[in-house]
């Protein structure tokens, strides 16, 4: 069957339960609960997500049931197959894990009228190579977190996460030490008991059955270029990897080399070379020159820092600059993946005019979640310019007690961020080479920046909770847009703060003849049965939207909701979920 009669079946048959019609402005949509608050967190793969796996190794399996409690923003593929990070509440029972909250990566097909699946979940064992056991049951390597938002392929279900785990690889060194590593990695669904597209166990060298000292998984090496030695590995994977084509996982690497830490984007086809194709280089700090940068090859004109990456088709698009906490050079970079060597596209850079904006109005910074779609056309960006002013930092008051008071040491009264004076919400499309206005600071949208107090807090148990856990924590910025369609035309979706204070996930077109009316898709106080039917009497309390929360017709959010009325959050009178709305063929352009 292909993908719209896949979505024309799913609109007809999809239970009434699970779905609730709405309208903003000239669109009509239907809003479908992927899961809530009232779900049963799975346990084992469903035979309806073709690549997912079971995943009760390694003492996996539970025996008290437990509800989903919280999640994080989901990701969405134009077929409507959906993959969010989610966690329950502590729990009673026996055996590992059982009285702490279930946690893990799930998947649903709605075109499909699937169930949930668990495709990876705390205390499941990791996918090779994996040696390494423990415990009373000598049970393989497993899971401990997931750090960051899992992602999927725009045009299959395959998914890639980041996950922290017990050492999954022991050997003897050529010393003759035993020696255990391997804590971090990047992992798909591709294959039954799951697959590993990247690992620090790069740097493993081990005596081979004749004595000779051997690279053990080269595969997984960084790439050696510019004096990278053979054989150096990588020490963390930092942010939320990207799918394409399939099989291709795209992400950002740090490593050590010369005594010195470096960063980089890189790309891996999982199951190239009989599954051991190498992790190829996009661009790292230090080496890699910034393109248009002069004079080039000058230590100036390297990158220092690069993000998390974007990808579609074959292309990824990433920010980098020359400093990341004070930038005067780089910008928003394009490449075409499996090309050697890899040849960088500017799509907008620092000092650019903004357009729409008087002459002299440059930009002058970019969000680090930059997103790709149309196989590599279209790249949605937030840019600041105008200087910028100061926004008071506020510790959050509910949440672990050990973040929380590490928040307020680092956190003195009067702490501040800088934020840009004017910012937007931009769409570049490549093939025309034109650059849309989708939104801007001012009228009713103040501000488009969130912030987060995150990263490796002590006491917070194994590696505590949220993004980038194994760096320190410290407040980080981010900002939240998505877009769908062939070219033009096409939409797309960002979170903004409003003048009245509130927050909302908000869509505009952008046509042949100029961009649609902005609609306001979801605001917090609205009443959450426009999502939810189980949600009456209930207004949203907050809202998530990813990067790659908008392929072809389907759009997908996270929700939390709160009694109308109600100040703090507390189990009796809370819900959330992940929702997904499908868009008619007439607003969102197919691929």
């Amino acid at each position: 069957m292909n993908s719209k009669a896949m979505l024309a079946t799913a609109v007809a048959c999809l239970f009434a339960s699970m779905s609730s019609p709405a309208r903003a402005a000239d669109l009509a949509y239907e809003w479908y609960t992927v899961a809530n608050n009232g779900d049963t967190m799975p346990t084992t793969a469903s035979r309806e997500c073709s690549s997912c796996h079971d995943d009760v190794a390694g003492g996996g399996a539970t025996t008290t049931a437990k509800r989903f409690n919280s999640y994080n923003q989901p990701a969405i593929n134009r077929l409507g197959v959906v993959v969010f990070r989610a966690r329950s509440r502590g729990g009673e029972g026996q055996g590992p894990g059982q009285g702490e909250p279930e946690r893990g990566i799930y998947m649903r097909h709605l075109a499909q009228q699937g169930p949930l699946s668990v495709v990876y979940r705390r205390h499941g064992t990791v996918p090779p190579p994996n040696n390494t056991t423990i415990g009373k049951d000598q049970a393989l390597a497993s899971f401990n977190e997931f750090p960051s938002v899992p992602r999927i392929d725009s045009g299959s279900d395959t998914m890639a996460t980041r996950g922290q785990s017990t050492p999954v690889w022991t050997y003897t060194d050529p010393d003759g030490i035993e020696t255990r590593t391997g804590t971090a990695g990047i992992y798909t669904n591709l294959h039954p008991v799951g697959a590993t597209a990247a690992s620090m166990v790069g740097d493993v060298f081990a005596h081979d059955a004749s004595g000779a000292v051997v690279q053990s998984f080269p595969q997984f090496q960084v790439p050696v270029h510019n004096g990278v030695d053979p054989g150096t590995g990588f020490d963390q994977f930092p942010g939320s990897p990207a799918v394409t084509d399939r099989t291709t996982i795209v992400f950002k690497g740090n490593f050590t080399t010369g005594g010195q830490g470096r960063t980089g984007v890189f790309y891996r086809d999982v199951v190239g070379a009989k599954g051991l194709a190498p992790v190829e280089l996009i661009a790292a700090s230090g080496y890699t020159d910034i393109p248009g940068c002069t004079p080039k090859g000058s230590p100036g004109c390297k990158f220092g820092s690069t993000a998390p990456p974007s990808a579609d088709g074959k292309y990824a698009v990433f920010v980098g600059y020359d400093n990341e906490a004070a930038p005067t050079k780089g910008g928003i970079y394009r490449a075409r993946l499996g090309t050697k060597p890899i040849t960088l596209q500017t799509v907008v850079q620092i000092g650019d005019p903004v357009p729409g904006e008087p002459a002299g109005a440059r930009f002058e910074v970019f969000g680090e979640a930059v997103t790709v779609a149309s196989g590599g056309r279209l790249v949605v960006f937030w840019g600041g310019w105008g200087g910028t002013h100061a926004v008071k930092m506020v510790c959050p008051a509910e949440g672990n007690a050990a973040m929380r008071q590490a928040c307020r040491d680092a956190t003195p009264p009067g702490t501040t961020r800088p934020v840009p004076n004017k910012q937007g919400f931009f769409v570049r499309d490549t093939q025309l080479g034109t650059t849309t206005v989708i939104a801007k600071t001012g009228g009713d949208l103040v501000d488009f920046v969130y912030w987060n107090f995150s990263g490796r807090v002590p006491g917070m148990g194994e590696g505590g909770e949220g993004d980038d856990i194994e760096e320190p924590a410290r407040w980080r910025s981010a900002t939240f847009g998505a877009v769908s369609g062939s070219g033009v035309p096409g939409i797309a979706a960002f979170k903004a703060r409003s003048a009245d204070g509130e927050q909302g996930i908000y869509l505009r077109r952008f046509l042949p003849s100029g961009i649609g009316e902005l609609v306001k898709l979801l605001k917090t106080g609205d009443p959450a049965a426009d999502v939810d039917p189980q949600a009456t009497g209930m207004a949203i309390a907050s809202l998530g939207i990813e990067r790659d929360g908008f392929r072809g017709n389907w759009l997908a959010v996270s929700v939390g909701m709160l009694l109308a009325g109600d100040a703090a959050s507390a189990e009796d009178t809370s819900w959330a979920g992940i929702y997904a709305a499908r868009f008619p063929d007439d607003v969102v352009a197919p691929y």
